[in-house]
């Protein structure tokens, strides 16, 4: 630091004065204001000058301005110092300080500091090219319709007449005839007010119960694939025994597993596999003809392979694989002429016999009983009727095939078998036909039960047309019993009588009855029970005399 010249020595002119002042000791008060050359124009915008600071809360004093001292202010009265050989130069008067005053300060509590905005450098803008909005412009007011002169009105028109409808004038009462008062149209009765429809009550539809899902057999090892016949009459599927189950690939597939077997056995010619649900029978086709006796061996077969294995070298599949093969020279064995020849004897007598007495038989089994002193008109079906014919011979394959099978056993069916597989020596097609005919009666007489209970119950509609003459009068009955018909004596005008064969009618005679608005009525088409014609001549004169007006 250097030392501070005594102004008094100054003013003495011992030392001289200072030329500038010091700039580390340079005060706010003294310090001279900025040049105007000193400011810079900054070419970007400056953030925002800092707020003042707030206000003191001490009050305002105007303090005075500090003036530099001179010798005069030092020693006042003293003039200028003259007694040195040379006078020394007088110093320059130093330039007047700015005086600076502070502003006026207030007593009110300060005011909280506003928030310092954050300085942000922003980027020089860019050339952005013009954007255009496009406002809603009003559509243009639509332009009032320039209205089209009217056409010229036709020459003389306001001369011409125009149409007025002709209002007639009341009629003015008399003296005489008083005038009529208008009457009072009685208030209409308010309508009444409509029923409330009842409501409709909606049943809930009933809903069909979710089917069970079906067991899928997942896929696993195939031990043994092969063909097999299911139902009645029999289809031909195929069988596959797997590690896990066996499935076959009927309409609805079935898929079974092992774990669900509970039993596998043989039941009369078919291997019946019991389940926890349905049990499934089948049997084993050699050469499209089911052959019941391979049962036993393939059920051997289907019960190891339930185990998970099945050894092809094995004795359960040697066995049926020395039935198959054995089956052609067991029927050689038992292929007979005579076997042929007694089936089709006995189908054709038994035909011809069952055709003889099954209308008589059907008639007997069907007719009404009646009252002693009644009689019953029938008329049964004729021998060559076509159901007749096909009932009979049903009767007749049913009574063939039931012989056979116990005058010859299981030989009969092998015979039968064989046959339908072509196993017999060629011959002339139509014994060929016959013969496969006659073994087909053999293996299959329930679908001639069948054929039969269908031509009996065809025949029953005809077997129902009888008809009851008592004292009461006629109990016509028809085929369909809407059409049956009751006749009076008293609608009776004429009993006769006719010639009529012996062989129905043993005296000659036959009945004819007339009525008086329906048709006749013949014994002469039908047979008659419980008297002869004449006796029944003799009863219905007496019951129509009874009845006479």
């Amino acid at each position: 630091m250097t030392e501070e010249v005594d102004p008094r020595l100054v003013a003495l002119g011992l030392v001289p004065a200072p030329t500038a002042p010091q700039e580390a000791g340079q005060g706010w008060e003294t310090a001279a204001p900025p040049k105007p050359t000193d400011w810079v124009i900054p070419t970007a915008p400056a953030a925002a000058p800092p707020p003042p600071p707030p206000p003191s809360p001490t009050p305002s004093v105007s303090m005075p301005a500090h003036k530099p001292l001179t010798v005069g202010d030092l020693f006042p009265g003293m003039g200028k110092f003259t007694g040195s050989a040379a006078d020394a130069p007088a110093a320059p008067p130093a330039p007047a300080a700015p005086t600076f005053t502070p502003p006026p300060q207030s007593f009110a509590p300060a005011a909280p500091p506003a928030p310092r905005p954050q300085e942000t450098h922003t980027p020089p803008p860019t050339y952005a090219p013009p954007s255009y909005t496009t406002t809603p412009v009003a559509p243009p007011a639509p332009e009032a319709p320039v209205r089209e002169a009217p056409p010229p009105l036709p020459k003389f028109a306001a001369a011409m007449p125009t149409a007025t409808k002709a209002v007639e004038t009341p009629a003015i009462p008399t003296k005489k005839e008083k005038a009529a008062k208008p009457k009072k149209e009685k208030a209409a009765k308010a309508a009444k007010a409509a029923k409330a429809p009842k409501p409709v009550v909606v049943k809930p539809e009933r809903v069909k119960p979710a089917p069970k899902p079906r067991f899928v057999l997942p896929p696993s090892g195939v031990l043994l694939r092969g063909p097999i016949v299911m139902g009645y009459p029999e289809q031909k599927l195929q069988i596959t025994l797997e590690q896990l189950g066996f499935r076959i690939n009927a309409k609805e597939p079935i898929d079974v597993a092992w774990t669900d077997v509970r039993e596998i056995k043989s039941r009369r010619g078919r291997v019946v596999v019991r389940t926890k649900g349905r049990p499934v029978a089948f049997g084993i086709p050699v050469e499209g003809v089911a052959e019941p006796t391979l049962a036993g061996p393939l059920s051997r077969v289907v019960k190891e392979a339930s185990g998970g294995s099945l050894d092809l070298a094995g004795s359960s599949f040697l066995e049926l694989q020395n039935a198959t093969d054995s089956l052609r020279d067991h029927f050689h064995d038992e292929d007979d002429p005579l076997v042929p020849t007694v089936v089709g004897l006995v189908f054709g007598l038994a035909g011809l016999t069952f055709t003889a007495i099954l209308p008589d038989a059907l008639a007997i089994a069907t007719r009404n009983p009646i009252a002693p002193g009644a009689y019953l008109l029938d008329y049964p079906l004729a021998g060559f009727d076509p159901r007749i014919l096909v009932a009979a011979f049903a009767a007749a394959a049913m009574l063939a095939a039931g012989i056979v099978r116990v005058a010859m056993g299981k030989a009969a069916t092998a015979w039968a078998r064989g046959t339908l597989r072509g196993w017999h020596e060629a011959g002339r097609k139509p014994i060929v036909l016959a013969r496969r005919g006659l073994a087909a009666i053999v293996l299959n007489p329930a679908i001639a039960a069948a054929v039969l209970l269908a031509a009996v119950v065809l025949t029953l509609p005809s077997l129902r047309v009888q008809t009851i003459i008592d004292g009461s009068g006629f109990h016509i009955m028809t085929a369909f019993p809407l059409f049956d018909d009751n006749r009076a004596w008293s609608s009776v005008t004429d009993v006769t009588t006719i010639d009529a064969p012996t062989t129905q009618h043993f005296e000659g005679v036959a009945v004819v009855f007339t009525f008086k608005d329906k048709g006749p009525l013949s014994t002469l088409d039908g047979r008659l029970r419980g008297g002869s014609d004449r006796q029944l001549v003799t009863s219905a004169q007496k019951w129509r005399a009874e009845h006479a007006p």
